[in-house]
């Protein structure tokens, strides 16, 4: 009797076009389609003089009309997507170009997706309106941190502050049109944000990788990227960083696999879904206002931890790849060479330097449960998720 053959099925949806490589982004101009006339280019308050300044004149220099909104915030709110949505449709946009981190890219696409939309930004955030996206202005994003992928999804992560409930508006419309991961763009990113976005890309690759919803296109992308991502992390323990602060990283080496990783880890989790440590870390940095990237650093030592039993033969997989010397790598390596990495970059074993106690556990339990937690490989009860978190105390 034959053994039988189990099919796997999958849709793979990306932006239309990726463009990746050093210098890219002064090419904008070139990749945007000639239809395209007014664009708004959206991005951070410190962006605003900078890169996003730069790309705006090379628009600008290439006969389309633009200007630059640059009132986004560091935790979107659906009140901070009405004010980029009003912005879109006061100047007539026709393309929107977000240039900054995660919170740009999430608050500019979810502007663009409702600019031609009815309703406030909170109906769709609480469903009380159905997301359909249709139509919008063309949307570009280019990345200047290396480490949320949203250039790659089609979700926008945002926190309403009444609640501080943080979650994802999401619909396959919302995907961009063009994403341009350009390095050059993080050079002036400080060690810091570069250390909590790397670690928030690997911790994604990871995820991604051991992920039930894994396919052999997500696994083949999540592996190299937590390659890169772990190598390049690497390199940041040994960098001379002026300070230990604010100065660049002089290796733009480092900063190609930097951003490289975190675009393959982007398009891996797209697919393949998150993990606990993003089910955890949304309640946990709405709440105490830890930095996505930190709160995901601290929670990832004790989640990869839970999961050993369910993940053992893929963190072993992961152990060769990153130390591809040792004779024997298995599931405790990996936990060994990420609890290094983590000593290594100075990320805290414990979160009570925001102030976690016993009685925020009750409002992080409720709102962990989240398409990352379900999707986690080892199922993580509320008495699981209490203990985990009491470790970090």
């Amino acid at each position: 009797m034959e053994s039988e053959v189990k099919f796997t099925s999958f849709a793979i949806h990306t932006p239309r076009d990726i463009v990746f490589g050093r210098g890219k982004a002064a090419l904008l101009a070139t990749f945007l389609p000639a239809t395209v006339k007014r664009v708004l280019v959206i991005s951070g308050r410190h962006a605003a003089d900078a890169e996003a300044k730069t790309i705006a004149d090379s628009l600008t220099a290439s006969g389309r009309e633009t200007r630059i909104f640059a009132e986004t915030m560091a935790e979107p709110s659906p009140g901070a997507v009405d004010t980029a949505t009003a912005a879109i449709r006061a100047w007539n946009a026709d393309a929107v170009v977000a240039v900054g981190g995660g919170s740009v890219i999430d608050t500019a696409k979810a502007a663009a997706a409702l600019s031609r939309l009815d309703g406030s930004c909170i109906e769709y955030f609480n469903g009380t309106r159905e997301l359909v996206v249709t139509d919008r202005p063309f949307f570009a994003a280019l990345p200047t941190t290396s480490g949320t992928g949203a250039e790659m999804t089609n979700n926008s992560v945002l926190t309403d502050p009444a609640t501080q409930i943080k979650k994802s508006i999401r619909h396959p419309g919302m995907t961009a049109d063009l994403a341009v991961v350009d390095p050059d763009l993080t050079v002036n990113c400080p060690r810091g944000v570069t250390v909590a976005s790397g670690l928030d890309a690997l911790v994604q690759a990871v995820e991604a990788f051991v992920s039930p919803k894994g396919t052999d296109y997500t696994r083949a992308l999540a592996k190299a990227a937590a390659c890169k991502l772990y190598g390049a992390l690497k390199r940041i323990t040994h960098e001379s960083w002026k300070d230990a602060g604010d100065e660049p990283a002089p290796d733009a080496g480092f900063r190609v696999d930097m951003a490289e990783g975190s675009m393959l880890a982007g398009m891996a989790f797209a697919h393949a879904g998150l993990g606990a440590v993003h089910g955890l870390a949304h309640p946990v940095g709405s709440l105490l206002h830890v930095p996505h990237g930190v709160s995901c650093a601290i929670l990832m030592l004790p989640v990869f931890q839970f999961n050993m039993n369910a993940c053992g033969r893929l963190y072993a997989e992961l152990a060769h790849e990153f130390l591809p010397k040792e004779p024997r790598p298995d599931a405790a390596l990996f936990i060994a060479a990420m609890r290094e990495l983590s000593l290594g970059l100075g990320v805290p074993d414990h979160l009570r330097d925001y102030g976690l106690a016993e009685e925020h556990l009750p409002f992080i339990v409720a709102n962990c449960r989240s398409n990352s937690m379900k999707n986690n490989p080892e199922p993580m009860s509320d008495e699981q998720a209490e203990a985990l978190l009491r470790g970090l105390f």
